[in-house]
C-alpha cells in the first residue's frame, strides 16, 4: 500500500501544479507563398537532423550496452566465483564435523573400532556425505578399519570384488597379531550389495603401512586436523584428497579418523553453472594443478602410461592456457586477451579462496566476450539496416501526409506536449475544418479530460477498484461489513535469532507467498504487512460475495500450504514456523486514511482489534485459526468449527465464543477439507462446552477428559481441563 501511497502523492501535487499552470499555446504562423513548402522542408530537416541524430543514438546505445552487458558479465563472474567457493568450502566442512564426531567417539572407547560393530557406525559417517569416498580409523599398533563405496571403476581393479557389491568394509591386522618376523599382515575385506547383507568375504595379504600416508604423519605431528594434496585414486583414476582427524587419549597421539573425498559433486557444479555458452570455470591450486574441472576426464592426463593430475598449462583447451600465460605475463588477477587461433576475445578471473579455507585453492573462470555482446553487435547491424529502410519510407510518407496540414497539426502537437508534462491548458487551438484533424482534436482533448480525471486516482492497483466503485480517492472513509484477517508466525523472534539474514528472508518470503497466494485466490485485499504479520480483509474496496466463507476457505489454504512448507523445512533441517490466524467479521471503518500528502487504503475500528486478538488466542490454545463467534454464525451450515471458550476482549463489555475452524464440509478439495475424525471432535467439543456454558462443570470436566481419552494429543481440551481443574 505505500507505494500506491506515493502514487497518490504525486498525483496530488500533479494535479495542484496542473490547477495553477495556464499557459498559452503558440499558434504557428501562416506561411507565406515564398517560402518553402512544409512537407519538403520537413523532409529535408528530417535527413539533415534525424541521420546523424540516429547514428549518435545508435553509436552510443552499443557503447553503454557494451558497457553494461559487460558490467552484467562481470557480476555472473563474481556470483560464479562466490558460488564455487562456497560449494567447495561446503564440501570439506561436513567432512570435517563427522570426522571430528568419529574421533571423540574413539577417544572415548578406542577398542570399539576393533570391533565388527563399530563399521556400521563408520557406514553411517560414509553416506553422511555424498564427497566421501571412503572412511577409516588408524592406529598407533598398525590397526586400521575401513568402510568405502563400491563402484564400477574398483571393480575393475579388482576381479575379486563382486559385481554386486556396493560397499566394502576391512580391517588390517595390527603388527602385535603378526607372530613370526616374516609373516605377512593380513586384510579381511567383507563386501554388501546393501547395508548390512553380506554376499562375500575374502582375505589377502597387504604391505600397505597407513601411519606412512601424509595425512596421518601430519595429524601425528600437530594433533590437529590434517588436509593432504590431492592425489590420484590407484583404483578409480581421478583425483581424491585425504583429511585426517588425531584421536589423543591422556593428552596422547593413538591414532587417527580418516576419510577420502572425491571432486564430483565440485566438478558437476562447474559443469553445470556456467556463466555462458563457451564459458568454463575450475578450481586449481596455487602451483596451477588441477583441483576440480567441468570434465573430470579432462582434470588428469597420462605420463609415461601413469594417470597424474594436470596443470592449467598443459591443458587441452587453448583459452585456459592462454590465460595462465597472461595472468603470468600482467602479474593480475583479472585478464583480457585475444586468442590468436580463433580471433575471439576471452576474459579470465583468477580469484583465491579466502584465508580461512583450509588449502590455498584459486577459483578460475574464463568467458568469450561474444557470448555477451555478440548478439548486441549483430542487433546493432540489423537496426542500422531498418532505420535506413524506415527513413526512406518515412521520408516519403512526411512528404504526402504534411501537405496542407502544417498549422492544425502544429496546434495538436503543442497541446500534446502540455499533455505529455501533464499540465492540462486551459487555452484550446481553433478547431481544424479538415473532418481527420478535427477528429484527432476532439480525442486529443477526451484524452486530456481522461487523463485529468486518471491524476486524481492512485495507486493504480487500487485505482482500477475504485473507478468501478465511483468513489474520488482523497481523506475518507465509510462503514461497511467485512471480514479481517491476521495472521503471526508463534516465537519468530526467537526463531530469526537462529537464522542468517539470507536464510530468515527465503523462509519468511515463502510464508508472505503462501498467505497472500491464499488470500489472493480468494478475493481477497491483502492491507499491509506488520513484521511478520500479515493483515487482509474482504469487501472492499470492491464488494465480494459471501465474503465470510471466502475468508474462511483462504484461512485453511493458507493453514495447509504453510503446513507443506514446514514439512518441506523440516526435511532440509531447517527450522519449522508456526503459523496462527485470526479472523472477526464487522462493520468497520474503510478508505483512504492520513494525510493530505500521504494516503493509505485500510481498515480500522473495534472489528479489527477483535480479529488481531483473535489471531492471539491461538497461542493459549495451540490452535492454529481462531474465529468469532459473529464469523461462525454467518457460516455454520458449511464450516466445520469447534467451540473453544467465552473469552473477553479488552475493550468490550461482552464477551463472545471463540471456535477453531478446522474444514469445510462437502468438499473435496485436500486443502480444505474435513476429516471426519475432525467433524466428530467438534461434535465432542460442542457437547462439552455446552455443558460448561449451563453450569454443569463436573459433567462438563468429564466430557473434556472422554475427549482426551479418545484424542490423547488434542490442546483444546487439555487447556481447558487444566483451568477447570484450576478454578475448582
Amino acid at each position: 500500500m505505500s507505494v500506491g501511497n506515493q502514487a497518490t502523492s504525486h498525483a496530488q501535487r500533479s494535479r495542484a501544479r496542473e490547477i495553477r499552470f495556464a499557459g498559452p499555446i503558440n499558434k504557428p504562423r501562416a506561411l507565406r507563398p515564398n517560402q518553402v513548402n512544409f512537407h519538403v522542408s520537413i523532409a529535408l530537416l528530417f535527413a539533415i537532423l534525424i541521420l546523424p541524430t540516429l547514428l549518435v543514438i545508435l553509436s552510443y546505445s552499443y557503447y553503454a550496452n557494451s558497457k553494461n552487458l559487460l558490467s552484467i558479465s562481470q557480476n555472473y563472474i563474481d556470483r560464479a566465483r562466490d558460488e564455487s567457493v562456497s560449494v567447495a568450502t561446503s564440501l570439506l566442512d561436513p567432512v570435517i564435523s563427522t570426522l571430528r564426531i568419529i574421533a571423540d567417539v574413539a577417544t572415548l572407547n578406542q577398542g570399539f573400532f576393533r570391533t565388527e560393530e563399530s563399521r556400521d557406525l563408520l557406514y553411517q559417517a560414509l553416506i553422511s556425505a555424498d564427497q566421501i569416498d571412503a572412511i577409516y580409523t588408524s592406529f598407533e599398533d598398525g590397526y586400521h578399519r575401513v568402510v568405502t563405496r563400491i563402484d564400477a571403476d574398483r571393480r575393475r581393479s579388482d576381479p575379486q570384488i563382486p559385481t554386486a557389491a556396493n560397499w566394502h568394509s576391512s580391517y588390517i591386522d595390527s603388527y602385535s597379531n603378526v607372530v613370526s618376523a616374516g609373516a605377512k599382515r593380513i586384510r579381511h575385506r567383507t563386501f554388501f550389495q546393501t547395508w548390512p547383507t553380506v554376499i562375500a568375504q575374502y582375505d589377502s595379504v597387504i604391505s600397505v603401512d597407513i601411519r606412512t600416508l601424509p595425512h596421518y604423519v601430519a595429524a601425528k605431528q600437530t594433533h590437529a586436523l590434517a588436509i593432504a594434496d590431492p592425489s590420484i585414486n590407484p583404483d578409480t583414476g581421478y583425483p581424491v584428497m585425504s583429511l585426517g582427524y588425531p584421536i589423543i587419549a591422556n593428552n596422547k597421539f593413538t591414532g587417527f579418523v580418516g576419510a577420502n573425498i572425491t571432486f564430483g559433486i565440485l566438478s558437476r557444479f562447474l559443469a553445470s553453472h556456467k556463466i555462458s555458452a563457451n564459458s568454463t570455470t575450475l578450481i586449481i591450486d596455487q602451483s596451477g594443478q588441477i583441483i576440480a574441472h567441468p570434465d573430470p576426464a579432462k582434470g588428469v592426463r597420462k605420463v609415461d602410461g601413469k594417470i597424474v593430475i594436470a596443470n592449467i598449462c598443459n591443458l587441452s583447451d587453448p583459452a585456459l592456457v592462454k590465460a595462465a600465460q597472461e595472468r603470468a605475463a600482467q602479474k593480475r588477477d583479472r585478464v583480457q586477451f585475444k586468442l590468436p587461433s580463433n580471433g575471439s576475445e576471452y576474459v579470465a578471473l583468477f580469484s583465491p579462496f579466502p584465508a580461512s579455507f583450509k588449502k590455498p585453492w584459486e577459483v578460475v573462470i574464463i568467458a568469450r566476450l561474444d557470448d555477451f555482446i555478440g548478439d548486441l553487435k549483430r542487433t546493432s547491424r540489423n537496426i542500422a539496416v531498418l532505420i535506413v529502410s524506415l527513413i526512406g519510407a518515412e521520408a516519403l510518407l512526411i512528404l504526402f501526409v504534411t501537405k496542407k496540414i502544417s498549422e492544425p497539426i502544429e496546434a495538436v502537437a503543442s497541446e500534446m506536449q502540455t499533455i505529455q508534462s501533464l499540465q492540462f491548458g486551459q487555452n484550446r487551438a481553433p478547431e481544424s475544418i479538415i473532418r481527420e484533424i478535427y477528429h484527432l482534436q476532439r480525442a486529443v482533448n477526451l484524452m486530456s479530460n481522461s487523463l485529468r480525471s486518471f491524476a486524481a486516482f492512485v495507486p493504480v492497483g487500487i485505482v482500477r477498484q475504485l473507478v468501478d466503485t465511483g468513489k474520488p480517492l482523497a481523506l475518507s472513509g465509510e462503514s461497511r461489513f467485512l471480514t479481517v484477517f491476521f495472521s503471526d508466525l508463534e516465537d519468530f523472534s526467537s526463531v530469526s535469532e537462529h537464522l542468517r539474514p539470507e536464510e530468515l528472508t527465503s523462509q519468511v518470503s515463502s510464508y508472505f507467498e503462501a498467505v497472500t497466494g491464499a488470500v489472493t485466490q480468494e478475493s481477497g485485499t491483502i492491507d499491509k504487512f506488520i513484521g511478520d504479520s500479515v493483515m487482509a480483509f474482504w469487501g472492499a474496496p470492491t464488494p465480494v460475495d459471501d465474503h465470510v466463507y471466502r475468508a474462511c476457505v483462504a484461512a485453511l489454504r493458507a493453514a495447509h500450504r504453510m503446513r507443506l512448507l514446514n514439512n518441506q523445512w523440516m526435511h532440509e533441517g531447517r527450522p519449522q514456523m508456526r503459523m496462527r490466524i485470526g479472523m472477526h467479521c464487522a462493520d468497520v471503518v474503510v478508505g483512504n486514511v492520513g494525510s493530505s500528502d500521504r494516503l493509505s487504503y485500510t481498515v480500522m475500528g473495534d472489528g479489527v482489534n477483535v480479529a488481531s486478538r483473535l489471531e492471539g488466542l491461538n497461542k493459549n490454545f495451540r490452535t492454529t485459526i481462531c474465529i468469532s463467534d459473529s464469523v461462525y454464525h454467518a457460516v455454520a451450515e458449511r464450516i466445520v468449527a469447534r467451540p473453544i471458550q467465552l473469552v473477553s476482549v479488552k475493550g468490550r463489555r461482552s464477551g463472545f465464543m471463540v471456535h477453531e475452524l478446522i474444514g469445510i464440509r462437502n468438499v473435496e478439495d485436500p486443502e480444505i477439507q474435513a476429516s471426519k475424525e475432525s467433524i466428530k471432535l467438534c461434535a465432542l467439543s460442542a457437547s462439552a462446552v455446552g455443558l460448561l456454558n449451563s453450569g454443569r462443570i463436573a459433567e462438563a470436566t468429564n466430557k473434556y477428559k472422554e475427549i482426551l481419552q479418545e484424542y490423547p494429543t488434542d490442546p483444546v481440551a487439555t487447556k481447558v481441563l487444566q483451568d477447570l481443574v484450576t478454578e475448582n
